[in-house]
């Protein structure tokens, strides 16, 4: 239905459309029954009219203020009838049957949407079947935002939900407190946001750790899985972590949290790539979260350089992961490459990750400073103190929508689902204060 203008119109007018229908911007949470159990929605609704459904963290599809209306209403209960008629009072033009058809097929939307499967993280923004052309983002999607105190963390989690990012994943670091960690699920979770936590396994395995995250409403689980072979594995991400990393999504996978293997690409840990899937899918594992180191530096000038691919290394890298992949049946999330740092222990560089979970997914650090998913690692503004709209407009986010829209395929290049994350050749900053070339 082509009647987005009208409704924009309709939209600017405070007291209209928003009071008429109910249509307030921002993020509405829903459960609907299925059978034994309820599906859990969130309907995002940007000023524009447009919307975004999610369900259950695993799906999400992008909506026109069409289908943000007739979703809405299905969601709440509202009776086909009265549906339809405040379609066609709301979009000039629309006939009875062409608003009972968009009924049928937003009721088919949910029908599917509501039906168990292993799709996060979401990754289908754009619902074929329905929004054919596709609906630029108003927002980010998710924050990854590392752990600290609930004094600092819960103004965060509640800003997000404030400013319509119904995802945060937590980045637990080593030996995280217990009590904070636990805190920052059961904050998040009271707000209505879907909620992860990424760490190592000798972190997220601790006694009754996952167990106590997952009642206290956890969605998913990230844990850092570098290799099947614990000399690798081991010597970048601590003693013993290996075993206590499979231990972590096994446990997550029992506790009905989804888990999700991140997998740094480094010389050592392609080498066994092959095998590290086929594992993590023997294991009942199915998503998979990559990121590239690349260097610059040559061979033998930096310690742990030798071990860093360099950046054009990583095409060829990422044909054999996605190869790999297919075979054993597993989905890849491409995160965007990081720059080695030669003045920092590897390891540590591992462990820290990729700055964001792509590119519908802010970093906001504890004082609020937030950055956008690629480019110099400079603040775009701060979450605590200004609005959404604000951050932006700011200079390093719109340098960040730039890029974003410049074409990352090359001729010489294979057509690649990691360039979707970004172009190897080009790692973004690691660290406070460093730039990069425009």
């Amino acid at each position: 239905m082509k009647l987005k203008s009208y409704w924009n119109r309709c939209f600017s007018r405070r007291g209209t459309a928003f009071e008429r229908y109910g249509l307030t911007p921002g993020l509405h949470h829903y459960l609907r029954p299925t059978g034994e159990t309820a599906v859990r929605f969130h309907l995002r609704i940007d000023r524009s009219g447009d919307g975004l459904l999610l369900a259950n963290a695993e799906s999400a599809v992008r909506l026109h203020p069409s289908g943000v209306l007739l979703a809405k209403g299905l969601l709440e209960g509202v009776p086909d009838e009265t549906l339809v008629k405040n379609l066609v009072t709301a979009f000039s033009g629309a006939t009875a049957e062409q608003a009972a058809e968009d009924l049928r097929r937003v009721r088919e939307l949910l029908d599917r949407l509501s039906k168990p499967g292993a799709a996060y993280p979401m990754l289908n923004l754009a619902d074929p079947t329905f929004a054919p052309d596709r609906v630029p983002l108003e927002r980010p999607l998710a924050a990854d935002v590392p752990l600290c105190k609930p004094f600092y963390m819960e103004p965060i989690l509640q800003r997000l939900w404030e400013e319509g990012i119904p995802h945060v994943t937590v980045l637990a670091p080593r030996d995280p407190p217990e009590r904070d960690l636990l805190r920052a699920v059961e904050k998040a979770e009271d707000i209505g946001l879907i909620t992860g936590v990424r760490g190592r396994g000798s972190d997220l395995a601790f006694c009754n750790r996952i167990p106590n995250l997952a009642q206290a409403g956890l969605d998913h689980l990230d844990v850092f899985c570098l290799s099947t072979e614990d000399p690798i594995h081991d010597v970048l991400a601590g003693p013993g972590d290996r075993k206590k990393a499979v231990k972590a999504m096994v446990t997550a996978v029992r506790k009905e949290v989804c888990p999700v293997a991140v997998v740094p690409l480094l010389r050592p840990t392609l080498a066994t790539i092959d095998q590290t899937l086929a594992s993590l899918a023997g294991h009942g594992i199915v998503n998979a979260g990559l990121f590239g180191l690349a260097t610059v530096i040559p061979p033998g000038e930096s310690p742990g350089a030798d071990e860093v691919l360099r950046a054009d290394e990583l095409i060829p890298a990422a044909e054999l992961v996605e190869d790999a992949a297919a075979r054993h049946a597993m989905r890849l999330i491409w995160y965007p490459p990081i720059r080695f740092q030669p003045d920092k222990p590897l390891g540590e560089q591992v462990l820290r990750g990729p700055r964001t979970g792509g590119d519908t997914t802010i970093r906001v650090e504890p004082d609020g400073r937030v950055f956008a998913p690629r480019g110099p690692n400079q603040p775009a503004g701060n979450l605590l103190t200004e609005s959404w709209e604000q951050i932006a407009e700011s200079r390093m986010y719109r340098r960040f929508r730039h890029r974003l829209e410049a074409k990352v395929h090359c001729r010489d290049c294979p057509s690649l689902a990691v360039c979707v994350a970004d172009c190897l050749r080009r790692p973004v900053p690691g660290e406070e204060g460093e730039s990069e070339e425009d």
